[in-house]
This record gives structure tokens, C-alpha cells and sequence, in this order.
């Protein structure tokens, strides 16, 4: 097991600085969010709200099958100390959080409450987490550290990833928990650094009312030689998400190796 994946499943929350692989890949994420708009932060305010998705969709879609972007995630995986054949990540995402309703869809919205590890399944999960453009406490991740080890209530038992897929626009893109009466803790790193924390973290979207877009990169990974893992306090998913990872290396899928 790696020292940050021991650390992160412990309950810690561990950012890095100065790495030369992030800029490159933040270099990228802000070459696509320019070539969709002329001010990614602020365009929300400016253009048709219709136009606004279109082009935030495209940007993510751009991103997400970019080719540039694998290599990317090898060369910072292994300058962290991750070895490619034995790590595997989910699809890189450029989370675009508008701060105005007219701009929201399904994909482009706060985040609800939720732990990763209730949809995959996975305790070995880590989340990596990046702000393209600088963020602010009123748009921007935050975390509840002390519901690591504590159950709240969620959806997992009820969700379904092959429903999911079979439904399309009608069913709940992951399991949720209603937000605790305590405030989480606003996740306020710079651009060029990256935060690690557990996918068992509780966290989710600081509601967005400012008005303008909130941009990160969003990325899970399974190493496949740590284990246990984080503990599973609430989770109750049916079905285990190998096939959402893919090796660094060669990109076959995690479903294959099981």
C-alpha cells in the first residue's frame, strides 16, 4: 500500500504542491475550457443559458475523451508513487458547477451528499480533486471529515448502476443522504494543487449562488494492491463497479483482471 493511500484511509484529507505532471494536465483542462468559452468563470453571466450547456457539455465531452489526457494521469500517478499496472482510474472529469439555475442540467449542478463508495462499491477508492480556475467558500467542494467513520442515512441499497444505464435521464445519477445540519468543510486549494481523500469521504457541491462557474477536475482511482481499505460504515450497493476503472498503463478494464 501506498503512504497516501494508508493515510487517506485512515480519514485523512492530503494535498499536494508543485508537481509538474498536474500543471501539464491543468494546462490542458484550460486549454479546452477556453476553446468552448472566452471567460470560463464568468460566460454564464454573459451568454444564452442554452448556449452555456452546450458549450460546458462540450467542453466535458472534449476533455473526457481527449487524447492527451492518459499519458497525462501516468506521468502524475507515477511521480506520486503509483504503480501503472497495478493502478487503474475512472473517466477523468471536467465538472463544470454553474452558479446560476438557468444553467443547471443533470450533469451540470451541485453535487448532493454522498460517498463515492456507495455507487462503486469499492473501499479501495481514492478521489483526487483539482480546481482548474481559482474557487471561493461560496463555490467549491466541501467534505464533512467527521461522518468518515459515522452512517447516515442514503439511497445505496435502492441504487442501481444497470439501472442507471437502462434509464438514462430518469434515474438518480448516484446515491445521495440529505445534507447534514452541520456545514462541511469548504475544500479552498489553489490551482496547481490536488487534493487525495478517501472515496468513503461524505462530501458533496457547496451550493453555487455566486453566479459564476465553478471548474475542477474530478478523478478516482484503484490500486489494486492496497487493501483493506476504508471502512465501510453505510454502504449497501449491490453490485461492485470494476468496470468503471482502467489501468494507467494499457487501459484494460479492472472487470477483466477480477
Amino acid at each position: 500500500m501506498t503512504a497516501i493511500a494508508e493515510r487517506a484511509f485512515r480519514g485523512e484529507l492530503v494535498t499536494f504542491r508543485r508537481l509538474d505532471a498536474l500543471d501539464a494536465l491543468l494546462d490542458h483542462a484550460r486549454e479546452v475550457a477556453f476553446a468552448a468559452f472566452d471567460d470560463p468563470v464568468r460566460d454564464e453571466g454573459r451568454l444564452d443559458s442554452v448556449l452555456w450547456r452546450e458549450r460546458a457539455v462540450a467542453a466535458r465531452r472534449s476533455f473526457m475523451h481527449s487524447k492527451e489526457v492518459p499519458g497525462l494521469l501516468r506521468d502524475l500517478f507515477a511521480g506520486l508513487g503509483f504503480d501503472p499496472e497495478t493502478t487503474y482510474r475512472d473517466r477523468a472529469i471536467l465538472r463544470f458547477q454553474p452558479g446560476r439555475a438557468a444553467c443547471r442540467t443533470r450533469r451540470l449542478r451541485d453535487l448532493p451528499p454522498h460517498r463515492d463508495s456507495w455507487g462503486s462499491n469499492i473501499m479501495i477508492q481514492l478521489n483526487w480533486w483539482a480546481p482548474v480556475f481559482p474557487v471561493e467558500p461560496g463555490a467549491t467542494m466541501e467534505i464533512w471529515p467527521g461522518y468518515f467513520d459515522r452512517p447516515v442515512p442514503n439511497s445505496s441499497a435502492d441504487w442501481d448502476i444497470d439501472a442507471l444505464r437502462a434509464a438514462k435521464d430518469s434515474y438518480p445519477l448516484l446515491p445521495e443522504a440529505s445534507r447534514p445540519e452541520e456545514e462541511g468543510e469548504p475544500v479552498l486549494i489553489e490551482p496547481g494543487e490536488l487534493l487525495c481523500f478517501s472515496g468513503a469521504h461524505l462530501h458533496a457541491s457547496r451550493p453555487n449562488g455566486t453566479g459564476r462557474t465553478r471548474i475542477s477536475i474530478d478523478l478516482r482511482t484503484v490500486d489494486v494492491s492496497d487493501g483493506p481499505g476504508a471502512p465501510n460504515v453505510d454502504g449497501r450497493a449491490r453490485h461492485t463497479a470494476y468496470d468503471w476503472f482502467h489501468r494507467l498503463s494499457d487501459g484494460a478494464c479492472l472487470a477483466s483482471a477480477r
